[in-house]
This record gives structure tokens, C-alpha cells and sequence, in this order.
């Protein structure tokens, strides 16, 4: 697994979502086991993610953010503040 610094090459917007994402998972009272069975993808692709070592395709994305109760929508940039060009909603 790659260190923290690591983290000081994600993007705003990179940095931003894995933050939300966990902290959304933690929210729920998921683990990563948990959310693992429940978007059939395996744990280690969710730990991966969350270090920022990973970035899924939007297959396996939409089935990890699924049990999370979001989706993905794309959105026109010119319909949001200009930092943020793909929305994920609940």
C-alpha cells in the first residue's frame, strides 16, 4: 500500500470524494466487508479506493456507491460551481 503522500497527488476533486465516500460508509455504520458484500466488489478494491490508490471504472464505481444510496449523473459543467463537473447524487 502506498503512503499518506500519496494523498497529495490527488486532485481537489479526487481528494473531496474519497472523503465523502468514507465518511459516508462510516455514517451508515458499513464496513468495508459489509460494503463489499453488498456491491459484490471485493474488499480490497474498497480499501483501495479510500487510500487513493485505486480508481474504479464506472462499472465497478456504480456497484460500490450503490449501497451508499448514491448514483452517478453526469451534469453540464455550466449547471454547477465551475470547481466540480460530475455530480453523484443520492
Amino acid at each position: 500500500m502506498k503512503s499518506k503522500k500519496h494523498m497529495e497527488t490527488l486532485n481537489d476533486f479526487e481528494y473531496d470524494f474519497i472523503c465523502e465516500f468514507i465518511k459516508t460508509r462510516y455514517d451508515l455504520g458499513l464496513t468495508q466487508q459489509e460494503m463489499a458484500d453488498k456491491s459484490n466488489v471485493l474488499r480490497d478494491k474498497i480499501a483501495k479506493v479510500e487510500a487513493g490508490i485505486y480508481s474504479p471504472n464506472i462499472r465497478s464505481l456504480s456497484k460500490i456507491l450503490e449501497p451508499l444510496g448514491y448514483r452517478i449523473k453526469l451534469v453540464k459543467q455550466d449547471e454547477l460551481n465551475e470547481s466540480r463537473k460530475i455530480m453523484i447524487n443520492k
